[in-house]
């Protein structure tokens, strides 16, 4: 990668100690912010490509906590899998959002998602119950 793909700022040395990612934008692709010492907080702002999908989920614990911290989403599509952890600590001193992202290259199908919440129950969403390039608010099941 060079400069010119993603911006002067992932090139600047720095000395920094905490770093956190959420959408600040909106726009369904992760920011990143910088907390540098003895300066300001750096802004890392990611725009996405057009023609880019993506998917995203919150998720709310009522038998696990409200949160759903440490809840695992696996999103299966052919013959790939990717996984996200609701897991807002990842930088020193830092907390990212709790929301978590999937980004997908254009005509990638969604055929279901699995959540494995905390408190050890499954979950499974297929392609009806998902709105792409949406934020998918899922509620765990109380039994």
């Amino acid at each position: 990668m060079t400069p010119r793909e993603t911006g002067g700022g992932m090139f600047q040395p720095l000395v920094a100690r905490g770093s956190a990612y959420a959408d600040l934008d909106g726009d369904g692709d992760l920011d990143v912010v910088i907390a540098q010492n003895n300066g300001p907080a750096l802004l890392l702002r990611n725009d996405l490509q057009p023609g880019k999908s993506w998917i995203r989920f919150r998720l709310m614990g009522t038998r696990s906590n409200r949160d759903a911290i440490g809840a695992w989403v696996r999103l299966h599509s052919g013959t790939h899998t990717w996984w996200r952890q609701v897991m807002p600590t990842r930088g020193y001193l830092s907390q990212s959002e709790l929301p978590v992202t999937f980004g997908l290259n254009p005509g990638v199908p969604i055929d279901g998602v699995e959540i494995r919440w905390p408190s050890g129950a499954r979950q499974k969403l297929g392609p009806q119950d998902l709105r792409l390039n949406a934020v998918n608010e899922i509620r765990e099941p109380r039994d």
